[in-house]
């Protein structure tokens, strides 16, 4: 990982502590967002022409090199605009499978694009929304919908991702995982749940790009429920659908956001997720030890978590977030979108630090020294 950080033009300026919000971008993927905008800006539909013909060769390597990172095969493969369009078409084309009675396993850490279509769903067809913290023991004859996050980007709980894959499938339950915090820290597997949801801007990709993988078989069942160019026709006035993926994926696609996402998978590929976690686990081991040393601080995450929520009594986590913000050093306040974070840990809002492979030991002691000085309301 020598040299990393030089790859990411942002962090020349600022100390970028909140990578769970979006991760900065190495400056491959941004060059490959321009050079698509300057020599390769032709829709993919637009299959008679050289550059036509580039992009749709180009969005099928893709999908093929995403299906290779999450145990995949080419054909559970659907391109989305983010981790929030992915569950809500999921469940839109879940939703006729779901009967008053059953009931849909959340955690109270999902973030709302994993809680409030299940929400909206349940009340819809007259379901249960249970809320729990230990799956396995929970999944039972009534159970639909099993969702959590792989990583939350909050606290963490321990999942035994086989154990509660072995345990859904005997009961025909589906589960989800929301793979957003976990893509680009450790192995994300489609052999251990129906659906992986998860955006291109949490793996050092670009905006407005996600995935949806859903299992081949679950996937034949499920009808579409957007409409558009490339995804249907009309023959003799009557709707005809397409074949293969693209009836899920109507209108012209996010052609600059999948060269950029393209970019971002060879980047990412140079390393293992071992590597990635070692470094991760050494930054937030020093974090844990440096934020100790501030008076009246309270930390909420464990000692090797990279994800750290902490507050400072006296103060709000908004005028620390502020604070910081106004010296170039970025965190996160709040909830997080996180709307029942208050139930497991009695508080409504807090500071969140959040780590990255192109974070450094020096980014901690900047944060930390200012934090020691208290000084949150100067810059007002």
């Amino acid at each position: 990982m020598n040299n990393l950080r030089s790859q990411f033009p942002l962090l020349s300026t600022k100390t970028y502590l909140d990578s769970a919000a979006m991760m900065q971008k190495p400056q491959s993927v941004i060059s490959a967002i321009v050079d698509f905008y300057t020599n390769f800006a032709i829709n993919n539909h637009s299959i008679n022409s050289d550059l036509g013909f580039i992009n749709q060769t180009k969005i099928a390597n893709i999908r093929h090199k995403c299906a290779k990172l999450i145990e995949a095969s080419f054909d559970e493969v659907i391109f989305t605009s983010g981790t929030t369009d992915s569950i809500n078409l999921f469940a839109q084309m879940f939703q006729n499978f779901i009967k008053p009675g059953d009931e849909i396993l959340v955690s109270y850490l999902n973030h709302s694009s994993n809680l409030t279509p299940w929400l909206h769903w349940a009340r819809t067809k007259g379901a249960k929304v249970v809320y729990t913290t230990n799956f396995v023991s929970e999944i039972n004859n009534k159970t639909k919908i099993i969702a959590f996050s792989q990583i939350n980007n909050s606290l963490q709980i321990n999942l035994d991702l086989k154990t509660i894959w072995e345990k859904a499938k005997q009961f025909n339950a589906i589960v989800v995982n929301d793979a957003t915090q976990a893509i680009s820290v450790e192995k994300v597997s489609l052999k251990f749940a129906h659906i992986i949801a998860f955006s291109t801007n949490k793996f050092f990709g670009p905006t407005g790009l996600g995935v949806l993988a859903i299992q081949k078989q679950l996937l034949s069942m499920l009808k579409p429920t957007t409409f558009g160019g490339g995804a249907t026709s009309v023959v003799n006035f009557e709707l005809d659908f397409a074949k293969g993926l693209q009836v899920y994926e109507p209108g012209t696609p996010n052609l600059a956001g999948l060269w950029g996402f393209d970019a971002a998978l060879d980047f990412f590929n140079q390393f293992d997720y071992a590597k990635i976690q070692d470094k991760l686990k050494n930054l937030s081991n020093y974090a844990f030890l440096k934020l100790s040393e501030i008076e009246n601080i309270e930390i909420y995450s464990q000692k090797s978590d990279h994800i750290i929520l902490f507050n400072i009594k006296g103060f709000s986590a908004q005028d620390i977030s502020s604070a910081l913000g106004h010296e170039n050093i970025y965190v996160r306040s709040g909830n997080f979108c996180v709307p029942l974070i208050s139930n497991v840990l009695n508080e409504q809002s807090f500071v969140r630090i959040s780590l990255a492979i192109y974070n450094n030991y020096q980014d901690i002691d900047k944060i930390v020294e200012f934090l020691k000085r208290k000084d949150f309301f100067n810059f007002v």
